[in-house]
């Protein structure tokens, strides 16, 4: 991911605040324990940001990929504790369709090679894994103390200090920016719609049935590059994915 979409992303976050009109009715908690859990979770979002960054240099995208599927994981079991949901067998089953189809998809045969750089990447991942894990996890909490829309644009926001510290020089900003041009402000109007549509999700359902769901996202991009882009390789292993998350989120509806 770029420098500069961080940046960009919280510019729409907060532009999206504004021109929804959620700027009106913006009121912020007073306990203690909202403040905590946002901090807590804009520390972890920011740590995987920083950290990715560092993975990036190790692995490759695929593998990557591969390790990132533990925060499903983190997310999930860490949800039936925090907020004391159910687990039924059709949940267990629907969560573990899931993962699945995300591996299947992600896996490669050449992914992990053995190196003492793949070995530093892959716990590099694996540890940002689970600061992306516990903050999905905080995500339902956060939404429920300021709502959706105050959630978002802090999220975006608060994280950039510890993404960007130390100082980043602005003429790196521009050459990232002349590199990536219109495209990475796409991806991030992308990336803040839809992280404000998971979050009024957490509002109306369990944590437990919104994050695997939410994750098919990865498999979805995959799918259409087939139909799209025709990329056919390693075609009916992608189906075979398709399937069986589609599995998953039947079980979890």
């Amino acid at each position: 991911m770029s420098l500069v979409f961080n940046f960009i992303a919280a510019i729409l976050a907060t532009l999206i605040f504004f021109v929804t009109g959620s700027h009106k009715n913006f009121s912020l908690p007073t306990g203690y324990s909202a403040w905590i859990t946002l901090a807590v979770a804009c520390l972890m979002y920011g740590l995987y940001e920083r950290g990715r960054f560092y993975a990036a240099k190790y692995l490759e995208a695929s593998t990557l990929i591969i390790v990132l599927n533990i925060s499903v994981v983190v997310a999930f079991i860490g949800s039936l504790f925090l907020y004391s949901e159910p687990l039924s067998l059709r949940k267990l089953i629907g969560a573990t369709l899931i993962l699945i189809a995300l591996s299947l998809v992600s896996y490669n045969k050449k992914s992990f090679k053995r190196g003492s750089r793949v070995l530093k990447g892959i716990m590099i991942g694996f540890l940002i894994s689970i600061f992306l894990g516990i903050g999905w996890m905080l995500d339902k909490l956060g939404a429920a103390y300021f709502n959706a829309n105050t959630y978002s644009i802090l999220v975006w926001t608060i994280p950039i200090a510890i993404i960007y510290f130390p100082y980043i020089k602005l003429a790196t900003l521009k050459n990232e920016l002349k590199v990536t041009s219109w495209k990475i402000a796409v991806l991030a109007l992308l990336n803040v719609i839809g992280y404000l549509l998971q979050l009024k999700a957490l509002e109306l359902q369990e944590a437990t049935r919104v994050i695997p769901i939410v994750q098919t996202s990865t498999l979805t991009t995959v799918l259409a590059g087939v139909v799209l882009l025709n990329e056919k390789e390693h075609l009916v292993k992608k189906v075979i994915a398709g399937f069986t998350a589609f599995a998953g989120v039947y079980f979890l509806i």
